[in-house]
């Protein structure tokens, strides 16, 4: 924990980060990472756009904001840069695809790009050396804030960690693009992280859970555009002791741990450790997924099962151990623990196809769902919340023998450029033309710093086709 006296000045030190950071100081490997983790969360933005919720939340916004000025990816057309931010973040969330920090609890890229995009879009000027140190400052600083209040933590009492986070994330990207300097940056914080919000309750039944980081977007958005006009945000909002985040949300200041927030900040980079996903679910379930795939992999079919039992976290066992009840829904399928592993069993994988209105109908998951057993296990906890994400897992098979397995978390798993470019072609395939793939994935990884911004953003605009049908929420 960290006292009272030792927070003094947490959000300036942040916001001084953000603003005094130059392009040409980023080390080059820290600069190739954010291009990658825009590039996946650019695919799973354009998964999204047109999936029911979106097309829902994008004719709703238009009720309520008519302006122009900021590009809506996928759709070829312009919408205000408020609700570009808003959209935008919905569609990276859109199908659970994006990225996670195991430790930091947030999806950065729906939070992060999308604010910095809507802001680059106000600012035509704006260089993609300028987008990518926004994008860094982003990755970076929306991890640490999670960090430092305890992560995955809130949502054992039913926050939505990443849209808490977030806010301060969007807030710094998007302040970035202004060129706002320390004070202002501050304020930027102070207006965004004021609006902190989301409720996990969305995720049984609602289409508003995935719309979560994008709020968090548009916050940033807003909160930066405000400070860059000389309206005063709240000051150290992230620490103060009464109103601050920390207090609010963790009941008391010294509950947070602000060290891993300002410790080594510009020079030990926590970005290189925000993971992509590599299944369309809750990062909770991806250790268990991979279990069940590796032991498909080696023969094993629903028939030979009589129960499984898994072993998780207290935090693991909060958001993903109920008991879904047919016929479900795919949001709540790609929460629930019981769901992954038996469609992970059963077909091997656990993505888009995974996850649809006709694999919620297959009656031979229901069945396998049945034997599936989640419960907590308090030998995980003791592990630490840095292993939170590991799974007990023991399988009774109708032989009267039992397969005892530890999963290995998802932080766990490295992943490099190639298998990054080929989850973008993989997504994005037959979504919008092969001629367009081919200049995004050239443009964000190869283009020169000095090359303007605008052309990704109208890049971004190209219309795509539906991802998949059958979908209701």
């Amino acid at each position: 924990m960290t006292s009272q006296e030792e927070t003094l000045n947490v959000t300036r030190t942040v916001a001084e980060f953000a603003a005094g950071v130059a392009f040409e100081e980023l080390p080059a490997d820290v600069v190739e990472r954010a291009r990658l983790l825009a590039l996946d969360g650019i695919a799973c933005a354009f998964v999204g756009a047109k999936l029911p919720w979106a097309k829902k939340a994008v004719e709703a916004m238009s009720m309520v904001e008519s302006g122009t000025g900021a590009t809506l990816w996928g759709w070829g057309k312009s919408v205000s840069p408020s609700s570009a931010a808003l959209l935008n973040g919905t569609f990276v969330q859109g199908f659970e695809l994006d990225d996670f920090h195991a430790h930091g609890a947030l999806h950065s890229s729906s939070v992060v790009v999308t604010a910095a995009m809507a802001a680059a879009d106000i600012r035509p000027e704006t260089t993609l050396g300028e987008l990518l140190r926004a994008f860094v400052v982003g990755y970076e600083v929306g991890p640490r804030v999670g960090m430092a209040m305890g992560g995955g933590r809130l949502s054992t009492i039913g926050w939505h960690t990443g849209s808490v986070y977030g806010t301060a994330a969007s807030a710094v990207a998007a302040g970035s693009v202004f060129g706002l300097d320390a004070a202002n940056m501050e304020s930027a914080i102070g207006n965004s992280v004021t609006r902190a919000s989301g409720l996990m309750a969305a995720q049984y039944k609602s289409m508003v859970k995935r719309m979560h980081h994008g709020m968090a977007a548009q916050s940033g958005l807003v909160g930066a555009a405000l400070a860059s006009k000389g309206f005063a945000g709240t000051e150290s909002v992230l620490e103060h002791p009464y109103g601050g985040l920390a207090a609010a949300i963790l009941g008391d200041v010294d509950e947070a741990d602000f060290s891993k927030l300002t410790d080594g900040l510009g020079e030990n980079w926590i970005l290189k450790t925000i993971g992509i996903k590599r299944y369309a679910c809750l990062i909770m379930l991806h250790s268990t997924i991979d279990e069940m795939i590796a032991q498909r992999v080696q023969g094993l079919r629903d028939s030979d099962i009589s129960r499984i039992r898994i072993g998780v976290a207290e935090s693991v066992a909060r958001r993903t151990s109920w008991k879904m009840e047919a016929p479900g829904k795919t949001l709540s399928a790609q929460m629930n623990l019981r769901f992954a592993t038996a469609v992970a069993l059963l077909d091997g994988a656990a993505y888009v196809e995974q996850f649809s209105q006709e694999s919620l109908a297959r009656p031979e998951v229901w069945d396998l769902m049945d034997r599936i057993d989640v419960y907590h296990d308090e030998r995980i906890d003791a592990l630490g919340r840095d292993r939170r994400f590991v799974t007990n897992i023991d399988i009774e098979l109708t032989d009267g023998t039992t397969r005892t397995l530890v999963s290995t978390p998802p932080q766990d798993r490295e992943f490099d450029a190639e298998s990054v470019r080929v989850k973008f072609r993989g997504l994005v395939q037959g979504l919008i033309p092969d001629a367009k793939i081919d200049e995004i994935e050239q443009f964000i990884l190869t283009a020169s710093p000095d090359t303007p911004a605008a052309e990704l953003s109208a890049l971004l605009g190209t219309p795509s086709e539906p991802a998949l049908s059958g979908l209701d929420s």
